[in-house]
């Protein structure tokens, strides 16, 4: 099986590919590039990060499986929320965990995972 990888980061710390795929499942991870941005800035920094790599990877948010997001503050949520709502848009939503996080960088404010299928592969 091959693996495509993509978004590759080692200009700091360790050396990853920010988004990873095999057989019909694209995965991507990141935290914001710009973390000087407030945390709308910063999600939807992150979000459209995520539609290049995906895109990248043969996939795109209609595909999204799961999702999983990361909050260095719980109390950030209700602003996540319409974010969210407006790029995951009106068809069918993926499945989506939140946890609270003590991030490596005291200036990442959320990071997000998600999952998603490869339709054309």
């Amino acid at each position: 099986m091959t693996i495509q990888k993509t978004g590759r980061i080692d200009s700091w710390g360790p050396k990853i590919f920010l988004g990873s795929a095999a057989g019909d499942i694209a995965s991507a991870c990141l935290t914001a590039p710009d973390k000087s941005l407030p945390f709308p800035g910063q999600t939807r920094a992150i979000l459209g990060v995520i539609d290049d790599l995906l895109s990248q990877m043969g996939s795109g948010s209609e595909g999204l499986i799961h999702a999983q997001l990361w909050l260095a503050d719980m109390a950030q949520w209700p602003e996540f929320v319409p974010i969210w709502n407006e790029w995951v848009g009106e068809g069918t939503p993926p499945g989506l965990s939140v946890v609270q996080m003590a991030a490596s960088r005291r200036d990442s404010l959320l990071e997000i995972r998600v999952w998603a299928a490869r339709p054309h592969v």
